[in-house]
């Protein structure tokens, strides 16, 4: 028991000693005179004394005669002088650190200094360090903020340091916090204080170990005397934004470093009370937006603060990562070593007058110190064909054969058919399809400038929307009163003609495609891709029986329907591991910011093409991601970290709120298979419209996996191949049918709100073109 208690009262020692940060000064009355000073000792018996006194003060002689360079023996000797009657030992102070167990003699507090700041001048003369002495400088955050406490106290550039952080020292810490393994679990601030009080015991510390609050944010800034300057290093938003609002009340400067670009913010709330805080950078933003934040809308603030279009790539691309293969952002030794040296810079000349503006500035050590030629951009294969040729396309329908008369229609009524098959969906918007009519018969073409892209493989996007068109096509036509026929792909899978259509009107025997409703011609305008927020449904089976029905009514096709939640979510990662392959290889990526994403609702009204960004149905957050990995260099560096994992998570999610996911496929893998699997497609669709079903193609799977399993890898690194192929093999374990068939459509079912902005098609006069002869 005797034992235990021992035990107890011990850990309860260790853990009160944890809190403590000031130094001792022992009372000069222990150790007065020689008997008081023998008696004081041998208190301290078994721990580390240090008796530095003697040193200092021949120091201090060296450095008062600066205009001689005094040799040992003379050193010694007018030390000797000055001790002449006195008893070194009760002389300067005794100091004793609790957390070391040192005991140290140094020379007197006036000496002290004197001796420690003489190698500033006179960068800094006397008197300005005299002026300093009587500032005092609050830090919150004390991982940058250890530096720039350490900074500011080595080069004594206040006599006052407030140190804030609720939060304890761990060991992934120390790769940017200078400190020893023996301080892991205690408290920053401690830590810090600790450290600065090793270097320097007559700089007055005051730690808030339990960080910045509400009730205590007032104590720090006023108590004892108003901080001269507000050093700004935390990580929590809600927090930044307060005390900066308290430090304009109270007209006391802010500045803050980041560690990225060397950035340093300067807010001279001290000349201009009135000034918005971050430079206005969150002027537009509720202060009370910023109570209770969420992670998911944390870095979209964050983002606005730091302005990330001028963050480091390296920086940008760890933004990205934050939850995802890393926890917080990053912060390396060297950039917070030089947070801290240009921050105590700038506040040493704040609290001079020899500095007085705000700003943001950047000090950044690549663009000062980096290779002038630039590397190599990762080659990307152009575009190997020419714009649509009006021309040719016309000595191509002149050179075949007559075939069976058609019906001449009237040309308002051709433009309304053609504008309806427009409407169909195709990859990215890309809208492949050019049309001539010529002499009673309409040419459907590919456009192979347009349609070229990474998601385009073996042309399978193309003939997709090519059957999708075709389906509007004959169900405007219908509603016309006429009936088509179409001969596909009359010159061959390598032409660019698609197909021959001619019209005839009721009655006249032709071979016609079968029409489900006249609510389908309404559905064609109605269809869109639908990404937002949206709810799992009931799919009673009467819907289910209309969707499959539908999806099956072309000869082959199959409809194939998942609705268990494990199952789903298998082939949601399978999803979201395929996305992110085609955004981070670089053929990929340039089609999807360059020729499919429309950043901005002008570019989108101009090009009337490409998904517009507002269609996506992003979060703040995921909105934000996207912008950051615009960029080719961000996204080869996520890619070299394996990274980018967030664009998994956005599959999950989307899975998360999916009544089910489907998929329609055809017997075989080949153009015309694709091109029918497009009418199913379209027609499934339009009858998910009529149901009032949200649609989302999830369709990366079925556009990646045939460069492994036709193209040898086309297009792909080792890596991109090799990771395509396990993706593969895990897929065809989750669903029923054989490897060699036409996978055409993979999709998303729920409910959701319809989306406000749907997507732009290109002029008719861009798409259809009349030629008769004269």
């Amino acid at each position: 028991m005797k034992d235990r208690l021992h035990n107890y009262s011990k850990m309860y020692h260790n853990i009160e000693l944890n809190y403590i940060y000031k130094p001792v000064f022992i009372s000069k009355e222990r150790y007065a005179d020689k008997a008081n000073f023998l008696s004081f000792i041998e208190d301290y018996r078994g721990k580390t004394i240090l008796d530095l006194f003697a040193s200092q003060k021949k120091e201090l002689i060296r450095i008062r005669n600066p205009k001689k360079r005094l040799t040992d023996a003379e050193v010694e000797q007018r030390y000797s002088e000055w001790a002449v009657g006195k008893n070194p030992d009760t002389e300067g102070h005794w100091i004793y650190y609790p957390w070391s167990e040192r005991l140290l003699h140094v020379v007197a507090e006036e000496e002290f200094i004197e001796l420690r700041t003489t190698r500033n001048h006179y960068k800094i003369t006397p008197a300005e360090q005299k002026t300093l002495a009587e500032r005092s400088i609050g830090i919150i955050g004390l991982s940058v903020g250890h530096s720039v406490a350490l900074s500011m106290a080595t080069e004594r550039t206040c006599g006052r340091l407030k140190l804030a952080d609720f939060d304890t020292i761990e060991l992934s810490n120390l790769n940017r916090i200078r400190t020893g393994l023996h301080n892991i679990g205690v408290n920053k601030c401690i830590v810090t204080a600790r450290e600065i009080a090793e270097i320097d015991p007559f700089l007055t510390i005051e730690c808030f170990p339990d960080g910045i609050t509400k009730e205590n944010l007032d104590g720090f800034l006023l108590d004892g005397g108003k901080l001269d300057i507000l050093v700004d290093e935390c990580d929590d938003i809600t927090l930044k934004v307060k005390c900066r609002n308290r430090a304009a009340q109270l007209a006391i400067p802010v500045v803050m470093e980041t560690s990225d670009r060397g950035m340093l913010d300067v807010e001279r709330f001290d000349l201009e009370p009135e000034r918005p805080i971050f430079h206005g950078l969150l002027r537009d933003i509720p202060l009370e937006n910023f109570e209770h934040i969420s992670e998911e809308d944390r870095l979209p603030f964050v983002i606005r603060i730091v302005n990330v279009i001028n963050a480091s790539k390296r920086g940008r691309a760890s933004l990205v990562e934050v939850g995802q293969s890393i926890s917080t952002w990053p912060q390396l030794a060297s950039a917070v070593t030089l947070g801290g040296g240009v921050v105590t810079d700038v506040c040493r000349r704040i609290l001079l007058n020899q500095f007085d503006e705000s700003g943001r500035y950047y000090v950044d050590i690549e663009e000062l110190i980096g290779n002038k030629l630039k590397k190599a951009e990762v080659a990307v294969p152009g575009n190997p064909f020419d714009p649509f040729d009006v021309q040719e396309a016309i000595r191509i329908a002149d050179s075949l054969p007559v075939g069976q008369p058609s019906e001449i229609i009237d040309e308002a009524v051709l433009k309304d058919i053609v504008n309806a098959a427009c409407y169909a969906p195709s990859t990215g918007n890309d809208q492949p399809w050019k049309w001539l009519y010529r002499n009673g018969r309409l040419h459907l073409f590919h456009d192979r400038y347009r349609s070229y892209s990474f998601g385009d493989f073996d042309q399978i996007a193309s003939n997709i929307s090519f059957g999708a068109a075709y389906e509007n096509l004959v169900l405007k036509s219908n509603e016309a009163d006429l009936h088509i026929h179409a001969e596909l792909f009359p010159l061959g899978q390598e032409s660019t003609l698609i197909a021959v259509i001619t019209f005839a009107g009721n009655g006249a025997g032709v071979n016609t495609q079968p029409v489900f409703s006249p609510q389908s011609v309404a559905a064609i305008f109605e269809r869109n891709t639908n990404r937002n927020p949206s709810t799992a449904v009931q799919v009673s089976a009467n819907e289910l029986e209309a969707l499959r029905t539908a999806a099956e009514s072309v000869e082959g096709a199959r409809f194939h329907y998942f609705d268990e939640r494990e199952h789903m979510m298998a082939l949601a990662e399978i999803i979201g591991e395929c996305d992110r392959i085609r955004l981070l290889n670089p053929s990929g990526h340039r089609d999807f910011v360059q020729r499919e994403m429309k950043w901005s609702p002008a570019e989108a009204e101009n090009s009337r093409d490409g998904i517009d960004i507002r269609t996506l149905g992003m979060s703040k957050g995921q909105m934000t991601a996207l912008s950051i990995i615009r960029d080719e260099e961000i996204v080869q560096a996520l890619k070299n970290i394996q990274g980018a994992g967030a664009l998994v998570d956005v599959a999950r999610n989307s899975v998360k709120t999916a009544s089910a996911l489907g998929m329609i496929t055809m017997p075989k893998y080949d153009y015309e298979d694709f091109f029918w699997g497009g009418v199913s497609m379209q027609r499934f669709w339009l009858k998910a419209e009529e149901l009032q079903f949200a649609i989302h193609p999830l369709i990366s799977p079925f556009y990646l996996f045939p460069r492994v399993t036709k193209g040898n890898g086309a297009g792909l690194d080792e890596a991109e191949s090799s990771k395509l192929r396990d993706l593969r093999e895990k897929f065809m374990r989750l669903v029923p049918f054989e490897d060699n068939i036409a996978e055409v459509f993979l999709f998303k079912l729920a409910s959701a709100p319809r989306p406000e902005i749907k997507s732009y098609r290109l002029p008719l006069e861009e798409t259809l073109f009349i030629v008769n002869l004269q």
